[in-house]
């Protein structure tokens, strides 16, 4: 089946994320308010001092080598509003350091799951809280996945919490339409597709599987989503099966100005224009050069970025 123009855009916002998301934390005294920190503060996350307003580039500074054997993190901003629950996305601008040398990586904005999909870095931001500043520290290979056994670095993670977003559609279950897949969701938000004996559409559809109640949106915004692909080929089953598109597997959502240039075709940017915040979204696509095939798409809109 032809590949559809999104799988290009969004794969390669993935890989950026991937990039640029690759650290986030969290700590444990009253900005938890009542959520149960996965990591607590220790000897290395205390030594770890970071000056400067949140949200500015901070200086930062600890005694070096700073050696943690376990994952720790500190809090040494507390921000305001509930806590960030298991799954939300979390937006933060952040520096990590080798704990060894000092040596600083770039400074970077992200998204990140607040989940152990990402790994301890991703746990440690479950409870964290708008504007503020935490420090998480612990071994490279528990913080990040992918990295090799033998690597024995410790990072240094210092975090300024921008924004708390949905980690899956809440919104309210509607009526499946005929005609279309019927979607599945697990627990953790991740949606599935059942198969189908009917023939995939000849015209693009979109269908609300859950109605949000946040904010709508508009033309212009910077729509934070979950999106996830699969191809609809006709045969003797009409099957679905997996396509390009999984955000849900890396826990990076994508940030995207709904637009043609960004998605590559005008019904995935009326899917999300218009939209409220808590929805799924299923798109059907087909494929006008394969008769009875098409792209099938399930995005849950998890929020709005702000303007800075």
């Amino acid at each position: 089946m032809r590949r559809f123009p999104l799988a290009r855009p969004l794969t390669a916002v993935i890989a950026a994320v991937l990039v640029s998301g690759a650290l986030a934390g969290c700590t444990g005294f009253s900005i938890d308010r009542g959520c149960e920190p996965a990591f607590l503060p220790g000897d290395a996350s205390k030594a770890v001092t970071a000056s400067g307003d949140v949200g500015d580039s901070p200086a930062v500074e600890f005694p070096t080598p700073l050696i943690a054997e376990e994952t720790q993190r500190s809090v040494l901003v507390e921000g305001e509003g509930a806590p960030a629950a298991a799954g939300a996305i979390v937006r933060a601008n952040y520096v990590y350091f080798d704990g060894s040398t000092g040596a600083a990586g770039t400074e970077t904005t992200g998204l990140l799951t607040a989940s152990d999909v990402a790994k301890n870095l991703g746990q440690a931001l479950e409870c964290v809280t708008v504007g503020s500043r935490v420090v998480v520290v612990g071994p490279a290979t528990d913080l990040f996945p992918d990295v090799p056994e033998e690597t024995t670095d410790t990072i240094v993670a210092v975090l300024d919490i921008t924004a708390i977003y949905l980690g899956k559609a809440n919104g309210i279950n509607q009526l499946p339409q005929d005609g279309m897949p019927t979607v599945v969701t697990a627990v953790d938000g991740t949606p599935g597709i059942s198969s189908t004996y009917v023939p995939a559409t000849d015209e693009p559809r979109i269908a609300t599987i859950k109605a949000g109640g946040g904010a709508t949106v508009a033309e212009g915004d910077t729509v934070v989503f979950h999106a996830r692909s699969w191809d609809w080929s006709s045969g003797s089953t009409n099957t679905v099966t997996v396509g390009d598109i999984n955000s849900w597997a890396t826990g990076s959502p994508y940030p995207i100005v709904p637009s043609v240039e960004t998605l590559g075709d005008e019904t995935l940017v009326d899917a999300l224009i218009g939209a409220k915040v808590g929805s799924q979204v299923l798109v059907v696509i087909p494929d006008p050069e394969t008769p009875s095939s098409a792209t099938v798409y399930v995005l849950d809109v998890l929020g709005i970025l702000a303007d800075e």
